[in-house]
């Protein structure tokens, strides 16, 4: 059978096996079980393991009809198997002078476009800046973790990374909880710049074109995130561990004494976790795919290392953490086993005309496709691409793969979006090192010269570089962190503070009922209860809990602008509501807003 021909029966049966996958998605149903948690998953009876399991099954069946068809064709897979997991050693290693050279420029550029942004000035988002400032603020005032503050999405999100930059300029503000974001991001490109230096080092190139797919791909991806915190972009800087983990793997790979990189990993075990719950799942089971990999190459003394080390930072950590590794894990195993109930969106069945269905069909294409890349290349020999190469490339298919269940949690536009940014990036790697072999065979001095100009081209306008900013940068600085909070504020915001702060002020801490969760910061007040950000506490089991912690709450704030994007506060939280009204005194503030107080 002509190579053609296998070509083509292969191509069309993976296209019969998306249009399969999307066919029988919502046979796909699993019956309901009323986990006593109010959402949109309850309202419509909808067990939230269908979106689940329907992705698996759409991911899994191009992979089955891909194996089916090469067993068909009698493609000796288990010879790929065994290249795939040698351990090659790679005579294209070393660096030129020159790669050090563009790193360092683009490092260089890097910053100087960090040193020209203009601070963002933007309106207060009181849901969620509120969940990075009222969360800290209390913390910063009585040290309290998560026995003071309900997690949703991580310890670090929510309260230490205000908390910490608060008391690093020793100054409370909104501007410097704001600089913490964009300080992450710009910590986020240089690692997306060595993560995509490190690739490099495994390339079957010469300098000149190694040096051209750096620049290119360190383009791409710096362009797939903005320091524009209040939109969504491909790729988010809270992927921070996810990429460690994907540039201490790359350097695995290629070392021998690599005990120091073993540690690493086990750090961001407990770092991740800390960092963000959603992602320190995804970063955990990255690790647990390292494991799996020294397995598979018998390398069992690095793979006991590894294990003896995450032991050691758990145990540290249980240390450290003390009486807050309770309610740290409580809070934790809480959140994985109720959470997609409290904030799950039905997903989009693909190749249909549902809402965001355009966008979830490419993202699970692209991942699908990023999957059979992996193993294509794995099962095919081809010179250009080592057993390390082929490693990288399924390792950054499986975190294509694994992305996607932030948006499994919720699955809006924004999180899909948010999902697209490694399946596109293994894409483009993928696309532009094949682009470059062909280029490179032949070797033409024009299209060196032509490559150069481009390669120059995207340097120049690699960022947006403004000098007079830079030079002033300090004192932009330190005019932007002291920036009173009324300045982020609307004029409704402004005189509902000044309306409620005198009646408050006579109290210790206070309770909201609202998801303008800002208003404990703006009130400089704690939340008489852990759960400050309500809106997750619909369950009946947190709900019991957040009754007893009323006992000693004297007054609540209720209302703020109605949401179009969940259910109303009243339907998702009865137990709460049923105890106010029976033991609170109701006292209008203005349209939106109510205030009780406990009777006496």
């Amino acid at each position: 059978m002509k190579l053609q021909k296998k070509k083509i029966i292969l191509f069309i049966n993976i296209l019969i096996s998306f249009f399969l996958g999307a066919l029988i998605w919502d046979f796909i149903k699993f019956e309901f079980r009323d986990p006593q948690i109010i959402g949109i998953y309850t309202e419509n009876q909808y067990n939230s393991l269908n979106d689940i399991v329907r992705y698996i099954v759409f991911i899994l069946l191009p992979i089955l009809f891909y194996l089916i068809t090469k067993l068909y064709l009698k493609v000796d897979l288990l010879s790929g198997l065994k290249e795939f997991f040698s351990d090659e050693k790679l005579p294209y290693l070393k660096r030129n002078k020159y790669s050090y050279f563009f790193l360092g420029l683009l490092l260089i550029l890097l910053t100087l476009d960090f040193l020209s942004l203009t601070f963002p000035e933007y309106s207060l988002d009181s849901y969620h800046d509120g969940q990075k400032l009222s969360s800290a603020y209390k913390s910063f005032l009585d040290g309290s973790l998560w026995s003071g503050s309900y997690v949703t999405v991580g310890i670090f999100y929510e309260t230490l990374s205000s908390k910490f930059i608060w008391l690093l300029f020793d100054n409370v503000s909104i501007g410097l909880s704001r600089y913490a974001l964009i300080l992450y991001i710009f910590i986020f490109k240089i690692l997306l710049l060595i993560f995509i230096f490190q690739i490099t080092n495994y390339l079957n190139l010469n300098d000149f074109y190694k040096n051209i797919f750096f620049i290119l791909n360190a383009t791409f991806l710096n362009q797939l995130c903005d320091y524009n915190t209040a939109s969504v972009d491909l790729i988010s800087y809270r992927e921070i561990p996810i990429i460690l983990t994907s540039i201490f793997f790359l350097i695995l790979l290629k070392s021998k004494n690599n005990n120091f990189i073993l540690f690493l990993i086990s750090i961001l075990s407990v770092g991740s976790m800390l960092w963000g719950i959603d992602r320190g799942l995804v970063c955990n089971l990255l690790i647990i795919t390292i494991l799996i990999y020294l397995l598979c190459t018998r390398n069992y003394k690095k793979f006991y290392v590894l294990i003896f080390y995450l032991l050691v930072s758990w145990i540290i950590f249980i240390f450290l953490a003390n009486d807050e590794f309770i309610y740290f894990y409580d809070n934790t195993i809480t959140i994985y086993k109720e959470m997609n109930y409290i904030h799950g969106l039905i997903h989009p069945t693909p190749f249909t005309d549902d809402p965001d269905s355009a966008r979830a069909t490419k993202t699970l294409i692209s991942i699908s496709i990023s999957i059979l890349i992996s193993l294509d290349l794995i099962f095919n020999k081809n010179k250009h691409y080592s057993s390390h190469l082929k490693k990288i490339f399924l390792f950054l298919s499986i975190i294509s793969v694994l992305s996607y269940l932030y948006a499994l949690g919720r699955s809006d536009g924004p999180h899909i979006k948010n999902s697209f940014g490694y399946p596109i990036t293994f894409l483009f790697i993928y696309i532009s090192y094949n682009f470059l072999l062909v280029i490179c065979k032949k070797n033409n001095k024009y299209s060196k010269i032509t490559l150069s100009l481009f390669a120059i081209i995207i340097v120049a306008v690699y960022s947006e570089i403004n000098f007079k900013k830079i030079i002033s940068y300090e004192s932009r600085f330190t005019k932007y962190i002291n920036l009173k909070d009324e300045f982020f504020l609307s004029k409704k915001e402004k005189i509902l503070v000044d309306n409620v702060n005198p009646i408050t002020s006579k109290y210790d801490c206070i309770q909201l009922l609202s998801n303008d969760v800002a208003l404990y910061y703006l009130l400089r007040k704690k939340s008489c209860t852990k759960y400050y950000f309500v809106w997750s506490t619909s369950s009946s089991n947190i709900q019991k809990k957040f009754k007893k912690e009323l006992s000693n709450t004297k007054i609540i704030l209720e209302g703020g602008e109605k949401n179009n994007w969940d259910l109303p506060l009243e339907s998702k939280l009865p137990v709460i509501y049923k105890h106010v009204v029976d033991n609170f005194l109701e006292q209008k503030i203005d349209k939106n807003w109510r205030l009780f107080l406990r009777e006496k």
